[in-house]
């Protein structure tokens, strides 16, 4: 299951929603051709997912160490309590 540059190309553009309506109708024809081009977009499509999900979860533990760090430390004391402030109830 040999994947050329250009295959991959076309998988990206039609996963993306970028490619030109002509060739998004062209691709989709050989998709019902031609299975395992369709496995193929289903593979790129799993992996770039599971890309999506390890960003979304490095990016939440950053958050939470900035947060951790801007709410424990004494140095910024004023601030944290700055922004309790703004959040509490009246």
């Amino acid at each position: 299951m040999m994947t050329s540059w250009n295959e991959t190309q076309q998988i990206e553009a039609y996963i993306f929603g970028i490619a030109q309506p002509e060739d998004v109708l062209l691709f989709e024809a050989k998709l019902l051709l031609d299975e395992e081009l369709a496995d193929k977009v289903t593979a790129q499509q799993k992996t770039y997912d599971a890309i999506r999900q390890f960003g979304r979860k490095q990016l939440k533990l950053e958050i939470e160490a900035v947060q951790q760090r801007l709410f424990t430390h004494p140095k910024h004391n004023s601030f944290s309590q700055k922004i309790i402030r703004l959040f509490r109830k009246s």
